[in-house]
């Protein structure tokens, strides 16, 4: 009778965790770990809150690193398919990628080289937020393997609502990802 009600006690004790009881609570620590292996991950906090997109499937993070007319042009994106749909794109225009450089966001412009990032919200809300020259940040490239095509790095900034100004601020940004060409 002693191992019965061990056995059920047991059962009752497994089954009545959930399983959030192994998820991290702060929110950094629900972030990939920075990596520089291909391993397909992207995460950063958007004030303060991750935003961690799946690592297989239509939203997974994606990255591209093309010759376009004589120029270099990078696109990297992700996407939560919520509600609302939350997308966020690093793109470089006409920059020639170097492993173990920084570079800054400043915005998008087709006419001369540049870092820009993008972050925009969906279903409803319709908000686009853009890195400009007064709200940037920085992007490190740890790791541009084009044997492999492989490139990783981390990132940060702030970036501006094109409509009503409002800021948010994207930290302990990383990414560890496969590109095309």
């Amino acid at each position: 009778m002693k191992k019965l009600l061990l056995i059920l006690t047991v059962l009752t004790t497994l089954y009545s965790c959930s399983e959030d009881d192994d998820q991290p609570t702060n929110p950094i620590d629900q972030l990939p770990p920075v990596t520089q292996t291909g391993e397909q991950t992207f995460g950063c906090l958007i004030n303060g809150e991750p935003f961690v997109p799946p690592v297989f499937g239509r939203n997974a993070p994606k990255a591209f690193y093309q010759l376009v007319d004589g120029a270099y042009f990078l696109g990297i994106s992700a996407s939560i398919n919520s509600s609302p749909l939350k997308s966020l794109g690093i793109g470089a225009d006409a920059i020639s990628i170097k492993e173990n450089m920084s570079y800054t966001f400043t915005q998008e412009d087709k006419d001369n080289p540049a870092f820009y990032a993008r972050y925009l919200l969906g279903g409803g809300i319709n908000a686009e937020y853009t890195t400009t020259i007064v709200h940037s940040g920085i992007i490190n490239i740890s790791k541009f393997d084009e044997d492999n095509f492989i490139i990783s790095g981390t990132f940060e900034f702030e970036a501006e609502e094109i409509n009503t100004g409002e800021i948010i601020q994207v930290s302990e940004g990383r990414f560890d990802l496969n590109y095309t060409n």
